[in-house]
């Protein structure tokens, strides 16, 4: 009998990895078999109860990444990889399919954590599958291109992916929508001050903090302006890593405001898991964001939702729902003010859009998975 191995995960307090998890794992469930995942950190899904939903998790050996850092070259860096994952990479033989589930993981360079799994399974008769990714064009080399075209099948999750690896003559691919665009909202006592109709979410990230040092005053300004017009503002963090947490940026936004403003704002009362966090978003009357995932959950609860993308994955996504005019690039982030007022007064209209496209897009894309 097959069993599945996931991998390319790392740990629920990603609430976007979190979703694609709990998304992916009933689609497997049909097919019959095991199901593993390798994660770096077990703690996490199972304060989340990732862990009942896999029949194992395989915990990463963390104590090789300093080495795999300093590693000068691919070959090095594969090697410390491979000892990295060896407890997952184990787990590989012919009965096996491993799903690659990182989503954007091979658009940074540690690409190679996903290619050892991927050139395992090539070794040991497995089938290799990437799932729900996007894959930025301008990081596809001839390495990347020949672990890619060696693939048995890659879903993508956005047209551009498709189109550049097809350019790359990978043809064994598939648009679907990502797996999160599934995720059933699980209900949960709004935050105290939470405004039904009047309440605006915004999730901002450390991660693009890093990238561009105005975008903190420009969500300033944009909570300024929407909170003349909104009762309320629900800051909602989507990724709690200890080295990459939201709640940091948000509380940071959130003493920027007067003291009148900062009365209106609330937060999450607890630690909700990425189903609770999709409730919450989807009883708001608009989105703010700079997670992918939490604009996922946005789109597929038509709330009229504003990117600020920093990759394909944003761009790529917001275009295929016809929503590309909401999409804000890194560099142009000084734009947010007044593109969030435009959706303000847009609202309704892109709801109806949004409840239109995700009908289509999402009965078109799971229908034959």
């Amino acid at each position: 009998m097959k069993h599945f191995l996931l991998y390319g995960y790392g740990g629920a307090y990603n609430h976007g990895a979190e979703a694609i998890v709990r998304t992916t794992i009933p689609l497997l469930r049909r097919q019959g078999g095991e199901v593993v995942l390798s994660t770096h950190f077990p703690e996490q899904d199972k304060e989340f109860g990732v862990d009942i939903l896999v029949d194992k998790l395989i915990p990463a050996d963390l104590s090789y990444v300093a080495q795999e850092r300093k590693a000068a070259t691919m070959e090095e860096k594969e090697a410390y990889a491979k000892l990295i994952y060896q407890n997952a990479l184990a787990e590989i033989d012919d009965d096996t399919v491993c799903i690659g589930i990182g989503g954007d993981n091979y658009c940074y360079p540690n690409w190679h954590r996903q290619s050892i799994f991927h050139k395992a399974a090539k070794e040991r008769g497995a089938i290799s599958i990437l799932w729900g990714c996007s894959i930025q064009p301008e990081m596809i080399d001839n390495q990347m291109e020949q672990v890619l075209q060696q693939h048995d099948h890659i879903y993508v999750r956005e047209s551009k992916t498709q189109s550049a690896l097809l350019e790359h003559g990978i043809t064994a691919v598939s648009l679907r929508p990502d797996p999160a665009f599934a995720l059933a909202p699980q209900p949960v006592q709004l935050p105290e001050g939470f405004c039904p109709g009047q309440t605006i979410a915004m999730n901002l990230s450390p991660l693009v903090l890093r990238r561009s040092e105005e975008l903190m005053e420009y969500f300033v300004q944009t909570a300024h302006q929407l909170l003349q017009h909104a009762q309320a503002l629900l800051l909602l963090p989507h990724v709690i890593m200890p080295t990459d947490d939201d709640r940091a940026a948000l509380s940071e936004l959130k003493k920027q405001l007067s003291s009148d403003e900062q009365a209106r704002v609330c937060f999450p009362h607890d630690l909700f898991n990425a189903a609770q966090l999709k409730y919450l978003i989807s009883k708001c009357e608009m989105l703010i964001c700079s997670r992918t995932h939490a604009s996922i959950a946005g789109y597929s609860s038509s709330v009229p939702t504003l990117v600020v993308g920093y990759s394909v994955k944003s761009v790529g996504i917001g275009q295929d729902l016809n929503m590309a005019d909401w999409v804000i690039p890194l560099e142009e982030g000084m734009k947010l003010p007044e593109k969030a007022m435009q959706l303000w007064e847009k609202r309704a209209e892109v709801r109806d859009l949004l409840r239109r496209q995700c009908d289509t897009f999402c009965e078109e894309g799971f229908m034959n998975k």
